[in-house]
């Protein structure tokens, strides 16, 4: 796939008079079509124009409401599944709890931004018939899971989305990916499937990747943080004080099959192999200061806590996950060339959007 798209426009006409009628009787159309949408379907129409209101802007683009609405109310319903069922029916836990929807909202709304601007720097076309096909397709195979409009609709109203906020997260996904084919293009990527053999021994042998197993100890509503600490640094402790390496594995090992460890991804056995800015910084520190089968005091992330095992590198995994450890080296150069965007695109709410306090938006 290229990122160049064609712009084929139609053949001009040099006809003034069929020009002029064209577009007087467009002028006409529109208008009769706005005058019976606000008479047939008033409150809809309303509704629909409320929506669209433009919320905050952010590096020259326009929020509208529908984003901020659609954003707010999916943390407000991560956030409770966090930390309990009805926090924010509560005033006094909403309010403990603001400020990391707030920060949630705004990083959101921030990264949708991030990719207009990359495209704009680029200078991939943010609106292309390849685009507008590519999102039918992808809206007619979803309306195509449901048996009838009114269901579709309904679940459009369930996940807080509109058709048009729909339309534009799909919009969002194919310029991302735009943007990769033309970074790869570019040869702004050092690795590549071309020299994937390269990408292979760099992981392995360079240092700039590392492997790790975990016991993750999560801060659940209702529980004391400071007790989750506590048995973090038991089960250092534990580890930290066996010799043996393959002891001190099979121990951890132990600790990944209890209830004690709340990451059941870990089970496997294979561990995480990234390179940096894949993980949470913390725990990324933390995992590349480890000696060879080095165990991490306990690593505190948001959420809870981390006791981190540098395990060595196996060649066989690595060859295995060949292409998933490639596209994730992708996305860290993606994101790395999009950081330089990043400060540009900052969220400001005009005196609409900041006369909306974001707790009471349903």
């Amino acid at each position: 796939m290229s990122a160049e798209k064609k712009n084929i426009a139609p053949k001009k006409k040099n006809k003034k008079k069929i020009i002029i009628l064209i577009v007087a009787l467009a002028v006409v159309a529109v208008a009769a079509l706005v005058v019976s949408l606000i008479l047939a379907n008033g409150e809809e129409y309303k509704k629909l124009a409320a929506d669209r209101k433009t919320v905050a802007t952010c590096n020259g683009y326009d929020i509208p409401y529908e984003e901020l609405r659609f954003v707010t109310l999916f943390y407000k319903d991560s956030l409770e599944e966090k930390y309990g069922e009805g926090i924010w029916d509560d005033p006094t836990t909403a309010e403990e709890h603001r400020g990391e929807l707030e920060e949630l909202v705004s990083q959101k709304l921030n990264e949708n931004y991030v990719v207009l601007s990359t495209c704009r720097q680029l200078g991939i076309p943010t609106k292309s018939k390849d685009m507008d096909q590519y999102v039918d397709q992808k809206m007619d195979e979803l309306r195509a899971e449901f048996d009838t409009k009114k269901e579709y609709e309904a679940w459009l109203d369930e996940v807080w989305m509109t058709e048009h906020y729909l339309r534009f997260s799909i919009e969002i996904s194919y310029l991302e990916s735009a943007i990769y084919f033309t970074l790869l293009d570019n040869d702004l990527y050092t690795y590549r499937h071309d020299n994937i053999g390269e990408f292979l021994d760099y992981v392995e042998f360079s240092g700039d990747y590392v492997r790790t197993l975990h016991v993750y100890i999560e801060n659940v509503e209702g529980e004391d943080p400071a007790a989750n600490l506590a048995k973090a640094q038991e089960v250092s402790d534990t580890l930290r004080a066996i010799v043996d390496e393959q002891e001190r594995r099979a121990k951890l090992s132990e600790y990944i099959g209890s209830s004690l460890n709340d990451d059941l991804q870990t089970i496997t056995g294979d561990g995480y192999y990234f390179t940096r800015r894949e993980m949470d910084e913390e725990y990324e520190e933390a995992a590349f200061d480890l000696e060879l089968w080095g165990v991490s005091e306990p690593v505190v992330c948001k959420g809870g806590n981390f006791v981190i095992m540098r395990l060595p590198m196996e060649e066989e995994y690595i060859v295995k996950n060949a292409q998933n450890l490639l596209n994730n080296y992708h996305s860290v150069c993606l994101s790395i060339y999009e950081d330089q965007f990043r400060p540009e695109c900052v969220v400001v709410f005009n005196e609409y959007g900041q006369s909306i306090d974001i707790l009471t938006i349903e």
